[in-house]
């Protein structure tokens, strides 16, 4: 499992970032994208992420720096499609409300066809996400009734439960739910959970009563009882302690996050936002933003294993670049989430993304950072 940052900037592209858009590798090469701002398909042609691998897409909410390049990413994704696979493809598209309709009207209005199928799924926000000001703007998130898509095979609404999170999938090993976030339109955070797995299987225990590999071991390897000379074998007799799936948090844009502590119980990754450093703190919030202090206060609260901040204002430079000489350097919002960590004597780790940075997400404890 990988993380691959392909945009990390809020607001707007510059020359040094793109903006959100966050991608996940799973072992089987499957891709899960978390948000699709303006040229994200720039993004991934430069990155090591194939657009013919995404099968999910995930829009944290709607404002304009994180969908502007999903219309036109999701034209290219089946360009490379074999035709005869094409027909059998489904791409899953997750969002607040309003996502179809936005697809919909972008797609149809340029009659743009999709050689896949397209299923939509929509988050329903409850009734506290809205700000006071949301009916000033005279705009109706639904698609009319009896309206869709052509490639549209699927649509389906997804409320919030009981447990005050949204139940998004649970399928081939993987779950994944939302949380709502406080922004000034819905917003959300997506908590990506891999299945546990069987622990390690004991060879030298098996040889000892004449079991040779073969399939018995797969057996018992799944989790199954099985029978040897007339002596019923369990699992737990062979197998050493459960090693726990991955587990990982992406967030969307936020000035408070603490219903993520809903569904999260120690997660490998901490994907937060934090737009402007600490200093800017009541600007921040004022915005529906992050500060460092912020994002790593809540992400010790979690237990991550570690922090990622993104989602910086665009005045932040990437640490190395010396293009501009002023002192907004990324560097110091990683240097405040840091200190933040300390002064609270935990040895969680941190570090702020830059567009193309890919973090490895093995299952044992070591997390390897590439930079392309």
């Amino acid at each position: 499992m990988r993380l691959v940052f392909l945009g990390t900037a809020s607001c707007f592209p510059t020359p040094s970032r793109g903006v959100s858009c966050t991608a996940l590798q799973l072992d089987d090469g499957q891709v899960w994208l978390f948000d699709c701002g303006e040229a994200s398909q720039v993004q991934i042609q430069k990155s090591s992420i194939k657009p013919g691998k995404i099968t999910k897409i995930f829009i944290t909410h709607l404002h304009g720096d994180h969908i502007f390049g999903l219309p036109g990413l999701l034209c290219t994704m089946g360009n490379n499609l074999d035709p005869s696979q094409a027909e059998k493809t489904v791409v899953e598209l997750y969002g607040p409300q309003g996502i179809r309709k936005f697809v919909t009207n972008c797609l149809g209005l340029s009659r743009s066809p999709l050689t896949f199928s397209l299923s939509v799924i929509e988050l329903i926000p409850r009734v506290d996400q809205f700000p006071d000001t949301w009916q000033e703007w005279k705009v109706e998130e639904t698609v009319q009734e009896g309206f869709k898509l052509p490639q549209e095979c699927q649509y389906k609404k997804i409320e919030c439960s009981q447990q005050n999170y949204w139940n998004l999938l649970s399928k081939n090993g993987m779950t994944v739910k939302a949380a709502a976030l406080v922004h000034r339109i819905p917003s959300f955070g997506f908590h990506i959970k891999e299945a546990d797995g069987p622990g390690s299987l004991d060879a030298t225990k098996l040889q000892a009563i004449g079991i040779k590999p073969g399939p018995i071991y797969g057996k018992l390897k799944a989790g199954q009882t099985v029978e040897f000379e007339g002596k019923l074998l369990t699992p737990e007799e062979f197998l050493g302690p459960v090693i726990p799936g991955r587990e990982v948090v992406i967030h969307g844009d936020t000035s408070n996050s603490d219903e993520i502590l809903n569904v999260t119980r120690s997660p490998d990754m901490f994907v937060h936002e934090a737009t402007m450093e600490n200093s800017l703190r009541e600007k921040s919030i004022e915005f529906g933003h992050s500060t460092p202090d912020m994002a790593a206060d809540i992400a010790l609260r979690a237990k991550a294993k570690k922090l990622i901040i993104f989602h910086l204002s665009p005045r932040y430079r990437p640490i190395g670049d010396s293009s501009k000489k002023d002192d907004n350097c990324a560097s110091t919002l990683l240097e405040e989430a840091r200190s933040y960590v300390l002064s609270r004597k935990s040895n969680m780790e941190v570090e702020v993304a830059h567009d193309f940075m890919e973090v490895d997400i093995p299952r044992r404890n070591s997390i390897t950072i590439k930079s392309q």
